[in-house]
């Protein structure tokens, strides 16, 4: 009898995006390896640039990347690509001008580069939130390994030429993102191009995904001030040395929370509100051995390079807070859509309460340990809050799906 030839299998179920995300988070993960090349304090500088970037990212876009992800499908054509195109401009505008304030606040840092650095993130976040509304999962993750790839290679080519220079290894991760966000931002164009340009919304509308997006912000800023505020005040209170560590077991400890990113993005895009219900399980699970090899490897680069010694224990400290975290993503995700942007909200505005006198007592008094521990305590707290409403909450669509 003949035997049955077996297909091989698609390069696109080899491909699947948890592994793509996975790949990329890794490859930024091997660049912030690279980047431990750099003395402690200029890695802080470093940071100090990146953080004030990333906050200006997420306190000055106005969170239009996760209000166009959890819009329903079609919203975008509706609404027209010149609106959508004027609510990005205003997002980056705001975005620079965040940046130059925690800049500010950190005391350190360049101001070119973290305000450029959030104007460049915000684009690339609008951009991917689009594609990925459209289920281009695969695209984008490959687009953000290429840019980790980029950024690897500067980092070696500065680390090869003596260079040691936090500003200017800043300078080179503003190059590498703003190539991700050119790439995504071509894609999305182009397939602009092929559609309509759909119907401007009157002002009743515009003033409708005005208030949708505040309701959401304010949520999201109350949460990036809460996974963020410490590394700012740790630039202020105890120099960029211990915030170059510190940020360290962050970058390696966030690794492990690869996979809610990912399914919190599934749930948003998928339209069933019962989506989300069982997934911070699994999550956690897949995180768990991943979060201790991080801090395994945090205590082996410790014994390579004597600037780093102490990251593997602030890995340890951080180590249930990722764990929090990695459930929490998934359990706000379900509950945005299951009660809407005021209920994420509520939970993120509680937890900032409590984050902002938490990190003003525990930073100053205790440096990096004190950051460390203060966030894993708070990163509980917002999951727990985060499942405690959404244990409460009967499933329903959105109001914008219906709009």
């Amino acid at each position: 009898m003949a035997e049955t030839a077996v297909p091989p299998r698609s390069v696109s179920g080899l491909i699947s995006p948890e592994r793509l995300y996975l790949g990329a988070l890794a490859l930024a993960g091997a660049a912030a390896l690279v980047s431990v090349g750099l003395p402690a304090a200029q890695r802080g500088l470093l940071t100090a640039c990146v953080v004030s970037a990333s906050l200006g990212a997420a306190i000055g876009s106005f969170s239009i990347d996760t209000f166009l992800l959890s819009r329903p499908s079609g919203w975008v054509m509706a609404r027209g690509r010149m609106w959508v195109l004027l609510l990005v401009a205003g997002s980056v505008a705001l975005s620079t001008v965040a940046a130059a304030a925690f800049t500010a606040a950190a005391g350190v840092g360049g101001y070119t580069v973290a305000m450029a650095g959030a104007g460049v993130m915000t684009v690339f976040n609008a951009f991917s939130a689009l594609s990925l509304r459209r289920k281009r999962f695969v695209y984008v993750y490959s687009m953000r390994a290429i840019s980790s790839v980029v950024l690897i290679v500067g980092y070696l080519a500065l680390y090869l030429r003596g260079d040691v220079a936090g500003l200017r290894w800043s300078v080179m991760w503003l190059a590498a993102q703003a190539f991700a966000a050119a790439a995504v931002g071509v894609e999305v164009l182009v397939h602009a191009r092929r559609t309509g340009t759909g119907t401007p919304p009157d002002q009743a509308g515009r003033a409708a995904d005005l208030v949708a997006m505040a309701k959401l912000h304010v949520g999201i800023c109350a949460q990036m001030l809460t996974f963020r505020l410490d590394q700012v005040l740790l630039a202020r209170f105890a120099g960029t040395a211990p915030l170059g560590v510190y940020a360290l077991a962050v970058s390696a400890t966030e690794f492990a929370q690869a996979g809610s990113v990912v399914a919190a993005q599934k749930i948003l895009a998928d339209r069933d509100p019962d989506s989300g219900t069982g997934k911070a399980v699994p999550v956690v699970k897949a995180a768990f051995p991943v979060a201790v090899l991080a801090v395994g490897g945090l205590a082996l680069l410790g014994f390579l390079v004597p600037d780093y010694r102490h990251a593997w224990l602030l890995g340890a400290l951080l180590l249930p807070g990722c764990l929090a975290v990695a459930a929490g993503k998934a359990w706000s995700a379900s509950l945005l859509k299951r009660r809407g942007e005021q209920a994420t909200s509520i939970v993120a505005l509680v937890t900032l309460a409590v984050s902002v006198p938490a990190y003003l007592v525990a930073v100053p008094a205790a440096g990096a340990a004190g950051a460390a521990l203060a966030s894993s305590i708070l990163y509980a707290i917002h999951a727990l809050g985060s499942w405690l409403y959404l244990r409460r909450s009967p499933a329903r669509v959105l109001v914008a799906e219906a709009a």
